[in-house]
């Protein structure tokens, strides 16, 4: 994802780096943040928390690589934090929910379950089914990196794993997907990932 940001501007507190900033990334960064947590007020709070520290530190934050994968990471840890911090003050409801404990759906747009050929609405009910299926990790990963156009060098550095590990999940996910014999017998490999990539993630 290419970051047309100058971190100088950000670091100078020029305002209108920082309109830039959030233009260009609360699309992603909401996203993101409904997929960690589906409570749009704490992603929202999350996202103004992370801007204003930004603002408040810039002077000792170097630029980073990739301004996508900075933000995302950072928002990822101000949610879980909140996260964590509900689950001291309300441990019955959310159970002693540790960092690692959220989920991440992934869901087919609306309009597939829309079409009229019955047959063609069931492949994709099944194709929804065997995306359930995948690992949080499979599913968290596919999102950032089909729909929402990541680098895998960026999404490697929002989950703090390998560009390896990165590369051999997704294909790992998409395998998995395909080992289902009435999917391949519908959907080509680059049909699933086309599918994918029309996924309704909660966009902003």
């Amino acid at each position: 994802m290419e970051d047309a940001i100058k971190w100088s501007d950000i670091v100078e507190g020029r305002e209108d780096a920082y309109r830039l900033l959030y233009e260009r990334f609360s699309d992603l960064l909401y996203g993101y943040g409904m997929k960690i947590v589906a409570d749009e007020a704490m992603v929202v709070d999350a996202i103004q928390s992370l801007f204003m520290n930004i603002f408040e530190k810039r002077r000792h934050l170097a630029a980073p690589s990739s301004v996508a994968a900075y933000l995302c990471r950072s928002l990822k840890n101000i949610l879980i934090n909140e996260m964590n911090s509900v689950a001291v003050r309300r441990r019955d409801e959310y159970n002693d929910a540790s960092a690692g404990d959220y989920d991440f759906e992934l869901e087919l747009d609306a309009e597939c379950a829309m079409i009229a050929n019955e047959n063609e609405r069931e492949r994709y009910r099944l194709f929804q089914e065997e995306l359930n299926k995948l690992s949080r990790q499979q599913r968290e990963m596919l999102y950032l990196r089909y729909y929402k156009g990541l680098e895998i060098e960026e999404i490697a550095k929002i989950l703090d794993v390998s560009k390896r590990t990165v590369y051999n999940t997704t294909n790992n996910a998409i395998a998995r997907l395909r080992e289902n014999k009435v999917l391949t017998q519908y959907f080509s490999k680059e049909a699933m990932i086309m599918l994918l990539c029309l996924c309704d993630f909660y966009v902003f």
